[in-house]
């Protein structure tokens, strides 16, 4: 934690800020909470594709994908697509 709201990758800037996305994340984690976990890794994950900066998507997106397969959540399948278009899974 602790990055400041103007941190950016190797390959440009994500529209992240990471303090509120720091602090929603361990909400979320606290209360188990894996529905919020998906949606917060898959929003911060495609706005930095967006900008990109796919390295740093892709690592959000993983992690939302994890936690989608984890659930058994229909959203793995969409996650595993943009992983594969970007090299990250076969």
């Amino acid at each position: 934690m602790g990055r400041k709201s103007d941190r950016h990758g190797p390959s440009g800037r994500c529209r992240v800020n990471y303090n509120a996305l720091d602090a929603a994340l361990l909400l979320a984690h606290e209360q188990n909470d894996h529905e919020q976990l998906i949606s917060l890794y898959r929003k911060a994950g495609l706005s930095c594709i967006d900008t990109k900066n796919v390295d740093a998507g892709c690592f959000y997106l993983t992690h939302a994908y994890i936690f989608a397969l984890e659930m058994g959540s229909s959203k793995a399948d969409e996650l595993h697509e943009i992983l594969i278009s970007y090299g990250r899974e076969e």
